[in-house]
């Protein structure tokens, strides 16, 4: 059965690949996004594609929140955000101004209207302190304490936006009947993600032949998700997750890969095997980091692609562009 949905941040990598899964299902999308980081190109051939199915809107929604209009959606999935280490450093104020006042607007229309439920997208970054404290389990699950480890360093500005964000969400479904679900991302990657992540950026020094090669904290871990793996797994989180307490659920792969391994992949895929630059990390940077998906998995989600296969993937779409 088609229906409504509500989908923020739209033309972001994950938003965008979730809006595709919904209208090749049969439903009908509203898309707001402020389009500051790109255009809405995608978007618009996604239109043209499925007729009268996507309304496109330019809205920012930090700032107003009538895009939200007064309809009831059969699901909100709120993925807009600042995101990316770089820029979250370089503007910690305004990420925690945006994250978190564009979260408020979307709660108060949530309160308002009683959409199904609610899809909050947060992040891996709200326990990744406790995991370098060694505190904390790895693989990680869901039921962890959130903290940050130095108020003052400008990237947990992020993760403090994403805990009250997580906070927030459970205290307005109290005063609603949505379903408040939390799907914290694992280090999600995708051709269309822009060159300000790991993955992308270390292709595109692929692409440009550099040698040597910075590689920075080599000996750190990640666990890389194809974005089509995640937007599957925001779709069974709508589907499956019926019951009014929602829950937290991490969304990402069991597969723990260093970084300078994720380099080597990066170099099979391109062709080009310069010599490492080993490079410190960036301030604030976890040591390690790779999810329990047993209760993701539990609601029937399985990862199907690869990270070799979704490297080669992305080298393709860079290479073409």
């Amino acid at each position: 059965m088609s229906g409504r949905f509500l989908v923020t941040g739209a033309a972001g990598l994950v938003a965008f690949e979730a809006t595709r899964l919904l209208l090749e299902r049969g439903h009908s999308v509203r898309a707001i996004d402020r389009f500051q980081k790109g255009p809405r190109t995608d978007l618009d051939a996604l239109a043209a594609r499925f007729p009268g199915k996507l309304e496109i809107v330019a809205s920012d929604l930090a700032r107003e929140g009538s895009a939200l209009r007064d309809e009831r959606w059969e699901s909100v999935f709120h993925l807009a955000a600042i995101v990316g280490v770089a820029y979250v450093r370089a503007h910690p104020y305004e990420t925690l101004d945006v994250n978190l006042r564009s979260t408020l607007n979307v709660l108060d229309a949530c309160i308002e209207r009683a959409p199904g439920s609610l899809i909050f997208s947060s992040s891996s970054e709200n326990y990744a302190a406790g995991v370098d404290a060694r505190q904390l389990p790895i693989p990680t699950p869901e039921a962890v304490t959130l903290s940050v480890s130095d108020v003052q360093e400008p990237r947990w500005s992020y993760a403090a936006s994403k805990i009250a964000g997580e906070s927030m969400l459970f205290s307005a479904a109290r005063e609603s009947s949505f379903v408040p679900i939390v799907a914290r991302l694992h280090n999600v990657y995708g051709p269309r993600m822009p060159p300000t992540h790991v993955v992308p950026e270390m292709l595109a020094r692929c692409r440009a032949k550099t040698d040597p090669f910075p590689v920075y904290g080599p000996e750190q871990t990640r666990s890389f998700l194809h974005v089509s793996d995640c937007a599957n797994a925001l779709l069974v989180l709508h589907e499956k997750v019926q019951d009014k307490s929602g829950g937290i659920y991490n969304i990402g792969s069991g597969r723990e890969v260093r970084i300078d391994a994720l380099a080597r992949m990066c170099f099979d895929v391109s062709g080009h095997h310069p010599n490492f630059d080993n490079r410190p990390h960036s301030p604030g940077s976890v040591m390690r980091r790779v999810p329990d998906v047993k209760k993701l998995e539990s609601l029937g989600w399985k990862q199907t692609i690869t990270l070799e296969d979704g490297l080669a993937e992305c080298w393709r779409a860079l290479a073409k562009g």
